[in-house]
């Protein structure tokens, strides 16, 4: 039994469901639909006490395949006032069932079962990590609670979790979780995306989402809504704002320290020399912006970076003169 978050009517409602076996992949079916405000189900007989109503209870206890109040309690836990909520924190502690260690067959079995694309949102989401590594090292231990699920409660628990990653995190989940890397080559397609091309990386995306669109959901005249919710990440948000050669020198110097162990320090690179290098007039300095600038420095660093055959000391200078331009540019509006 799960919590579905739904539009329906062009509104959001929330209906209860559960998983149901069939044949090839398990389905799902409604069980109760509690409206727009699942906390009006609950009642406050006083104090800090909160209990379900008996009707909803009763009702649920006929309908679902298998009830649990515990479970049901859980799913309501979100709704309950705040204050009530903190208030009995401390006392809804249950005793904990036990880990059960898997065995190195169940951990297999496991791992055949699972989508690529649910395994790399549940490594994202537990470490954060845009370099994953191959399928094959990812814990079947992150993903067991996914099995004999539908894919419509898989895809309910995703949104729930995705619910803790911040704004600026948000594209670099997406372009991890739908394996975007893979089509690019060098360090730079596992840790900054950002200095790719964009055009590129895009093209790959939409490919990708068409083709999950496809498989997971059986669908090629349209996006489900579970796909869409990826495609408004991608495209409404932007990468973490880095200082993107700085990142770059720092990764190129701690891989390469044993060369560059402590590297004197340089003077700040004049203004002057600063448009001689990235070949900007004084004019056209004056009405640029950050973001038509950072356009330039893309190409500077993916043509001088030392793992592109670049000199090292050039590409330190440019860092240089990015920060020195960025002084003088007008903050974009």
């Amino acid at each position: 039994m799960y919590l579905a978050k739904v539009k329906k009517d062009k509104a959001v409602t929330y209906i209860l469901r559960e998983s149901v076996p069939a044949e090839g992949e398990p389905g799902f079916r409604d069980i109760y639909d509690l409206g727009p405000s699942p906390g009006t189900w609950i009642d406050y007989p006083g104090g800090n006490a909160w209990y379900l109503s008996p009707d909803l209870e009763s009702s649920i206890a006929q309908s679902a395949r298998e009830y649990d109040p515990d479970l049901l309690e859980d799913l309501f836990w979100p709704f309950i006032r705040p204050d009530i909520r903190k208030a009995t924190q401390t006392f809804r502690q249950r005793s904990p069932s036990g880990f059960k260690r898997m065995s190195k067959r169940e951990k297999e079995a496991v791992a055949r079962a699972t989508h690529a694309f649910d395994k790399r949102r549940a490594h994202f989401l537990k470490f954060g990590n845009m370099d994953q590594g191959p399928l094959v090292n990812i814990p079947a231990v992150l993903f067991r609670t996914l099995q004999n699920k539908s894919r419509d409660e898989i895809e309910q628990g995703f949104m729930a979790q995705e619910m803790c990653l911040k704004p600026k995190e948000l594209k670099s989940y997406v372009y991890t979780i739908f394996d975007l890397q893979r089509f690019f080559k060098g360090f730079m397609a596992k840790k900054m995306p950002h200095v790719l091309d964009q055009d590129k990386v895009e093209t790959y995306f939409i490919q990708e989402v068409c083709l999950l669109n496809s498989t997971l959901f059986h669908l090629t005249d349209r996006l489900h809504e579970y796909m869409l919710r990826y495609v408004i990440m991608f495209f409404d948000h932007s990468y973490e704002g880095t200082v993107l050669l700085e990142e770059m020198e720092r990764d190129f110097r701690f891989r390469a320290r044993d060369r560059f162990f402590n590297p004197p320090p340089k003077s700040s690179v004049p203004l002057s020399r600063a448009r001689q290098i990235f070949n900007l007039g004084r004019d056209t300095l004056k009405t640029m912006d950050k973001k038509s600038l950072t356009r330039h420095f893309r190409k500077l660093a993916r043509e001088h970076h030392p793992d592109r055959g670049g000199d090292h000391d050039r590409f330190v200078e440019i860092n240089e003169a990015y920060q020195a331009l960025l002084e003088k540019i007008a903050p974009a509006s």
